[in-house]
Formats: C-alpha cells, sequence, structure tokens
C-alpha cells in the first residue's frame, strides 16, 4: 500500500485531474474533456448512455459543448477516495447543481499521470429514493 506522504501526493494529484475535467468542460473542450480519461475508459452518462473510449467520450462532449451544453458548467465535493493498490483509487463525489448527482470513478496511474479509467453519473430521483427506502422500512406480507 501506499505510505502517507505517497497517499497525500497522489490524492493531491487525482484531485488535480478532477479541477482539469472540470475546466475543461467549462471551457466547452470536448478533447481536453476526455484527455483526462484513458484510451480504453468506461463512461457512463446520468442517463445511461455508455461510452466506450477516449475517442467516443470526446466526440459526444464535443456535439453537446456545441449545443445543449454551451456556457455550462460542472463542480463536485470530493467524498472519499481510497488507494485500492499504489495505481489504482476509487473515487466517489457529489454535485449540487440543478439536479443532486453522486459519481464514481476508478482513477489509474499511468506512466506519471492518473486518469480516469471508469465513471459512472447518477442522478439523484427523489421521488424514487422516498418511495425506495418507504418499501424497505415495510416488513414481508404487509406487516408494519
Amino acid at each position: 500500500m501506499l505510505e502517507s506522504n505517497q497517499t497525500s501526493e497522489a490524492e493531491q494529484q487525482i484531485r488535480a485531474l478532477l479541477a482539469r475535467m472540470f475546466d475543461a468542460w467549462a471551457r466547452g473542450d470536448g478533447e481536453a474533456y476526455a484527455s483526462c480519461f484513458t484510451e480504453d475508459c468506461d463512461y457512463i452518462t446520468f442517463n445511461g448512455i455508455h461510452l466506450r473510449g477516449r475517442a467516443e467520450n470526446a466526440g459526444l462532449h464535443g456535439a453537446l459543448f456545441r449545443t445543449v451544453l454551451r456556457g455550462t458548467r460542472i463542480s463536485a465535493d470530493v467524498e472519499s477516495i481510497v488507494f485500492l493498490s499504489p495505481d489504482v483509487a476509487l473515487m466517489h463525489t457529489a454535485a449540487d447543481g440543478r439536479k443532486k448527482s453522486y459519481q464514481t470513478y476508478v482513477v489509474v496511474k499511468t506512466r506519471d499521470a492518473w486518469l480516469i479509467r471508469s465513471f459512472q453519473n447518477t442522478k439523484v430521483q427523489p421521488l424514487s429514493v422516498s418511495l425506495t427506502r418507504l418499501t424497505a422500512k415495510r416488513r414481508p406480507n404487509g406487516s408494519k
């Protein structure tokens, strides 16, 4: 595993990667945005689109940045970064923009840089969350 000072440095690099990704989005630069991901990345959007690879990521985001995402920004708070190995980290973030959402990242160290290998974005659906929690509290056979 990583020693404390290595963990701190790696965590700073991962946070810098996240900031670079947010900046590329704000500039509407699909290529720069996708460069934060590995060539063979998996990217699951909030509405369920599965992008496979950096080229597909860049193509879709480039088109969206020219149209419906023009001028938009993203941000999220890091909830956790856990190192699964010296070269692999699991990161969770939460965003509270127009729609609350949670993101899961698998971040890998490639040569000298950390890049995102896998990304999942899930939009919180308050009504569905409430109904699911209510259902989970109920006991089988309708008993309370």
